[in-house]
C-alpha cells in the first residue's frame, strides 16, 4: 500500500507492481501529483490553465524521464540544450549556454569574471558534496575566489531554481551535486526539459492511467489518518474511520505529516516557498521560450503560451517564478500582480495587462541550508513493512521531481 500520490507515491506504487505485489494507493487530494499540479481552472483563463510554478527537469534527471516514459508521456516533454536567456538591470540579454565558448560570450560578467567562474567549476568538479554540507554554496565560492557580483549574476541564475534558495542560503553539499551533475555532466545532462502539456495532464491523469493499466487501485479523497499498529503495521485507517488492510506500506508524505503518521519527531526541516505570477499582456514582450532576471523577484520568465502550444490570440501568456522569496508570501492580491507586471514591462517594454492569476506554494519544497542533510531521512522506519518516501528524503538530489521519483523507487526496493 501506498500512502500519498505525489511522485514518489505514484513511483512507488509502480515499483511495487513491477515486484509482483497488488498495490492500493491513497491520496488526500482529489489529484494526483503532489506538489506539482495544474491549477483548478478559472472562467477567463488562457488555455491551458496554468501550473502551479513552471516545473524544469535537466537532462541528468534519469529518473524522472524514464517515469515520463513508463507512463506514456516522453512527448510531453520537450529536451533542448542549455540555453538560458538572461536580462540584465537594462534589459540587455545575453545567455548561459552549455560548453566554454558558451561562458566567453556571457556578458553580464567581465571576463575576468568568467575566468573566475570557470576556475571555481574547475575546483568544484573535484569536491565531494557530502563533506560540505556544513557550509552554505555560497561560502564555497566566495573561498574560491568568486566575488558576490558573479554569485548573483551568474551561480544564482542556474543554482537557485534547483535548490529553491539563493547560494548564500543553500547548503553547499546540494549546491556542489546540482554542478557537478548538470554543468560539469556528460554531454545533454545541462539540457532543459519543458512539459509541453499541463502538469495535471501529466502528473495526474496520465499517471492515474498507467496505474490503472497496472491494476494499481487509485483512491482519491482518501486521507489516512493513522497507520495501525500490532508488532507491525496492518492496515491504514482513513479519517472516515475505514480500515485498508495491507501487508507492505510506503508513506510518501511531506516530512512534518509523514512523520506523525509513523509517530516519529518532525525531522524539522524548514519549508522553502515558491510564488508564481500568470500573466497576459497585450504585446509579446519575451523573445526567447523561457528567460531568467538579474536581480528581480521576476526570477524566472516562461512563456507558457508558446511552450504549450497555445499562444493567445492576443498578445503574449507568461508564468514568473519566485523561488525562494518568502517576502513575497505577504505580498496580496494587486499588489504582487503589479510588482512582478512592472518588472518584466520595465526591462522589455510597455504593454498593457490583460490577465493575471497568481499560485503560492508556502511548502514548495524544503529548505537545504546548510546542516539539512543530516535531518534527510532514508527509507528506513521503526516498522519492517513500512518504508519513507518524499522528494525531502536522503536521496543526495536536491528536492525535485527527480528526487521525488528516486525516493518512491528505493522504498519499494526496500520492503522487497
Amino acid at each position: 500500500m501506498v500512502v500519498g500520490g505525489g511522485l514518489a507515491g505514484a513511483s512507488a506504487a509502480l515499483e511495487l507492481v513491477r515486484q509482483g505485489h497488488t498495490v492500493t494507493l491513497l491520496e488526500a487530494r482529489p489529484t494526483l501529483g503532489g506538489a506539482v499540479q495544474t491549477l483548478p481552472e478559472r472562467e477567463g483563463d488562457p488555455p491551458p490553465p496554468p501550473d502551479n510554478g513552471q516545473h524544469v527537469a535537466l537532462g541528468c534527471c534519469a529518473a524522472y524521464l524514464s517515469f515520463a516514459e513508463e507512463i506514456g508521456q516522453a512527448a510531453a516533454l520537450q529536451r533542448r540544450p542549455l540555453w538560458m536567456p538572461v536580462y540584465d538591470e537594462d534589459g540587455r540579454m545575453s545567455a548561459i549556454g552549455a560548453g566554454p565558448l558558451a561562458l566567453l560570450r556571457y556578458r553580464h560578467i567581465t571576463f575576468r569574471e568568467r575566468v573566475q567562474v570557470a576556475r571555481a567549476s574547475l575546483a568544484i568538479g573535484k569536491l565531494d558534496p557530502a563533506a560540505h554540507d556544513g557550509e552554505s554554496f555560497g561560502a564555497v565560492l566566495r573561498r574560491l575566489g568568486t566575488a558576490p557580483r558573479v554569485i548573483d549574476r551568474f551561480w544564482d541564475v542556474f543554482v537557485r531554481p534547483a535548490l529553491n534558495l539563493p547560494s548564500d542560503e543553500a547548503s553547499a553539499a546540494l549546491g556542489i551535486f546540482t554542478v557537478k551533475t548538470a554543468l560539469l555532466g556528460p554531454r545533454g545532462a545541462s539540457d532543459l526539459v519543458l512539459p509541453v502539456q499541463p502538469l495535471g495532464a501529466i502528473h495526474h491523469t496520465a499517471t492515474q492511467q498507467a496505474l490503472a493499466a497496472r491494476g494499481v487501485t487509485v483512491r482519491l479523497g482518501a486521507r489516512v489518518a493513522e497507520l495501525a499498529v500490532g508488532d507491525a503495521a496492518d492496515a491504514a485507517v482513513l479519517d472516515t474511520g475505514e480500515r485498508i488492510a495491507g501487508e507492505l506500506f510506503v508513506v510518501a508524505l511531506p516530512p512534518a505529516e509523514g512523520a506523525r503518521l509513523l509517530g516519529e519527531p518532525d525531522p524539522g526541516l524548514e519549508d522553502s516557498p515558491i510564488v508564481s505570477v500568470h500573466l497576459q499582456f497585450d504585446r509579446e514582450l519575451l523573445g526567447p521560450p523561457l528567460a531568467a532576471l538579474i536581480g528581480s523577484p521576476a526570477q524566472w520568465v516562461f512563456d507558457r503560451g508558446r511552450i504549450t502550444g497555445h499562444p493567445p490570440a492576443r498578445g503574449q501568456y507568461l508564468t514568473v517564478v519566485a523561488s525562494g522569496v518568502p517576502e513575497l508570501l505577504d505580498v496580496r492580491g494587486r499588489n504582487v500582480v503589479d510588482l512582478i507586471a512592472g518588472e518584466l514591462t520595465s526591462r522589455l517594454g510597455p504593454a498593457e495587462l490583460l490577465w493575471s492569476r497568481v499560485s503560492r506554494e508556502p511548502r514548495a519544497t524544503f529548505a537545504c541550508r546548510p546542516g539539512s542533510a543530516a535531518r534527510r531521512l532514508g527509507p528506513a522506519t521503526a516498522r519492517p513493512n513500512v518504508a519513507r518516501a518524499g522528494a525531502w528524503t536522503a536521496t543526495g538530489w536536491p528536492a525535485t521531481m527527480e528526487s521525488a521519483i528516486i525516493s518512491g523507487r528505493v522504498a519499494a526496493s526496500y520492503l522487497a
